[in-house]
């Protein structure tokens, strides 16, 4: 990773307490998690809540979880009794630190206190290709130091506007997108304290940017039109410029942006859908930034190890959700059993309810599934056998088909029902014997006991196990089940 700094690398993650973390936002964290480890830097969070009218009850705490359970740990912030804390941004303003450097911008020159009324500001509003746009026209900025002075003493609600010049051009460079310029006049005099004293999330964000020595500004492609105020900031405070990663927009299969309407767009929404923390992030790290070589599959910390940020990607990235599910699987492939049947035990427990082996079950599915509500469906036949046709009987491999089917079963039900140990083993063999006589292959047997004890084409377990599991009655009972369908 090329970096000309002779200097710590510290990134942070600034959300707003808002709602669930969309994808987009654990992605921002992510690639700003993954920049300082790979460095062995330092990675902040801040939470931005001074849009106080959009946060929402809770959302802090569903940040700290998402990113705990993503593995994503912070260095740095306030002590809470042995844990650290993240920086609050809403307990920064009662310090009085961000009037502070907004009344050093006006001292020079570079902000204005503006009093316009909201139906002054509605006056302003314009409609361009059918969107509304506003443009400021620095009203305020020709009001005398004596206008100014009478106002604030009469308390007229006031913000500081940022002074942006109207022309010429501003140019700055972003890692991956490279050099970009905006016309001047597009730079509309933004924001900076609202009239509740609060900053806006763009000044707060520079100001605690400097403050905390922040040298990799990580954030999602949106932003990059609002860099050259930015920057601006940083020019008239006289501070340095940190380094700029722009991430791709992340859309769905349809290419449109992800949204809340999607089912899957936050880190929150994945996870209630059964999906393991780690397959998500493993995921996420893939959408815009792509390794060496075409291995997928990385734990957390060999995502660090490998993570170059100038491999990240410009073009829109896409959330394949059946490459999602193809990871989670491959993950759970991997888990240990114990670990695994943890996890999918209330999953076989609302399936099954009780009377079954539900461990044995769980390493019959572990490899099979994908997420883990898939096991309702896989194994609810266990419980009671589904509605099925015939044609399920229909094997050309095997080289069966329903009359077929009907003498194997029909011989087939005294062997069971006579077997003295009612085991997979046993009944495997007594499978085998019969087979052996009648001069049949194994399968042209299993294949007709199978889809008759289980109903479906497609089963976790083979057809003995299956027996086991449910028992000799049961077996028997489903077994008269298919000999009367097929003497229909």
């Amino acid at each position: 990773m090329a970096d000309n700094r002779n200097v710590k690398i510290r990134t942070r993650f600034a959300p707003s307490p808002t709602g669930r973390m969309h994808v987009g936002n654990l992605r921002t964290a992510l690639y700003a998690w993954l920049i300082a480890r790979h460095e062995d830097g330092d990675f902040i969070l801040r939470i931005e809540d001074t849009d106080q009218e959009r946060k929402m009850e809770g959302a802090e705490d569903l940040i700290y979880r998402s990113l705990r359970d993503s593995g994503l740990n912070w260095d740095e912030g306030p002590d809470l009794g042995g844990d650290v804390g993240p920086y609050v941004q809403s307990e920064r303003v009662r310090d009085g630190l961000y009037m502070k450097y907004a009344r050093e911008l006006i001292d020079k020159g570079e902000a204005y206190y503006c009093f316009c009324s909201k139906e002054r500001l509605e006056s302003l509003k314009t409609v361009i290709e059918g969107k509304e746009v506003s443009m400021y026209d620095k009203h305020c900025l020709s009001l005398t130091p004596e206008e100014i002075q009478e106002k604030l003493d009469a308390g007229v609600p006031y913000v500081i506007r940022q002074n942006n010049p109207r022309t010429g051009t501003t140019t700055f460079e972003d890692e991956i997108y490279g050099e970009i310029s905006v016309e001047n006049e597009e730079l509309d005099d933004m924001i900076l304290i609202k009239s509740d004293g609060y900053p806006t999330y763009n000044f707060a964000n520079v100001v605690d940017d400097h403050l905390m020595g922040i040298t990799h500004v990580v954030r999602g492609n949106e932003y990059l039109s609002s860099s050259p105020r930015y920057n601006r900031l940083y020019e008239a405070f006289g501070w340095e410029i940190p380094k700029y990663v722009h991430c791709p927009l992340i859309t769905d299969e349809d290419h449109h942006k992800l949204s809340k309407r999607s089912g899957h767009s936050s880190f929150e929404d994945l996870i209630d859908q059964g999906f393991l923390a780690e397959a998500v992030v493993n995921f996420v790290a893939l959408l815009g930034w792509s390794p060496e070589g075409e291995r997928e599959i990385f734990s957390l910390e060999e995502l660090a190890k490998e993570f170059d940020y100038m491999r990240i990607s410009k073009s829109p990235a896409v959330f394949d959700f059946t490459k999602l599910r193809w990871m989670n699987g491959e993950y759970l492939k991997a888990m240990d059993p114990e670990e695994f049947f943890k996890m999918a035990e209330p999953y076989l427990k609302d399936a099954l309810g009780e009377g079954f082996d539900l461990k044995r079950i769980a390493s019959m599915v572990q490899t099979r599934i994908e997420v883990f509500p898939d096991i309702t469906d896989m194994v609810s036949f266990f419980r009671e056998l589904p509605e099925y046709e015939e044609d399920l009987y229909f094997n050309k491999k095997m080289k069966t088909n329903p009359e077929a089917a009907l003498c194997v079963l029909k011989d087939m039900k005294p062997v069971i029902e006579g077997a003295e140990t009612f085991t997979s083993e046993a009944l495997f063999e007594e499978i085998k014997k019969y087979a052996e006589e009648k001069g049949f292959k194994t399968g042209y047997v299993i294949w007709p006991l199978r889809i008759a004890v289980s109903g479906k084409g497609v089963t976790p377990a083979g057809a003995t196990d299956i027996m086991e599991i449910i028992g000799k009655e049961e077996s028997l009972s489903r077994i008269d089940k298919g000999i009367a369908m097929l003497e229909k």
